[in-house]
């Protein structure tokens, strides 16, 4: 897979997300959801509100992000000033097994807490995205692994659908976001 420089830091990071994720547990719990507001409900400045919202809120919010051990989001903009978002959350596998369940739990408190019904969401971990190898996987799985960073994590490194702060304001919009993976507990 040939990337461009910027892609190709995305897709290291992103795979270090993965890494790290299952060096500290050897089952993981990946859960994808798109994230996008309704028609005229959305700007930059506002996602990226929202997603530092999500993000820090999740602190708070144990009944969806215990176990979490790491994430990966990226802000898009698609026809008409359309941005929405990719995120993808990583659990402790051995503590989370209903990874759709998760991703309903996160879209439903994006819509319902964080952006206050202006937004709606599409849970990734259903049978059309099999392929992609979402959901529990494995540290022993090569192949799953492979398939999740080559096609989930590709996909979310691309760089069409970039933003560009391009509306006269200097504040910085983060565009590609991913965490650092707490160490793993003796």
């Amino acid at each position: 897979m040939a990337l461009f420089r910027k892609e190709q830091r995305r897709y290291d990071s992103a795979c270090a997300v993965i890494d790290n994720s299952l060096k500290i547990d050897s089952r993981i719990s990946v859960a994808r959801v798109d994230l996008y507001y309704k028609k005229g409900k959305g700007s930059l400045e506002k996602i990226n509100n929202d997603l530092d919202k999500l993000r820090l809120n999740s602190r708070s919010k144990p009944s969806i992000f215990k176990d979490q051990i790491g994430y990966i989001i990226k802000i898009e903009k698609g026809g008409s000033d359309n941005y929405h978002s990719h995120a993808l959350f990583i659990f402790k596998g051995h503590k989370v097994r209903k990874h759709k369940y998760r991703v309903e739990q996160i879209g439903r408190y994006w819509q319902e807490v964080i952006t206050k019904g202006d937004s709606i969401y599409h849970n990734c971990n259903t049978k059309e995205y099999d392929k992609n190898c979402l959901g529990v996987i494995e540290r022993s799985n090569v192949d799953d692994v492979g398939v999740l960073k080559e096609n989930v994590l590709g996909y979310l490194c691309k760089d069409e659908q970039s933003i560009k702060n391009n509306d006269g304001s200097d504040k910085k919009i983060k565009e590609f976001r991913c965490s650092a993976v707490a160490k793993k507990k003796k």
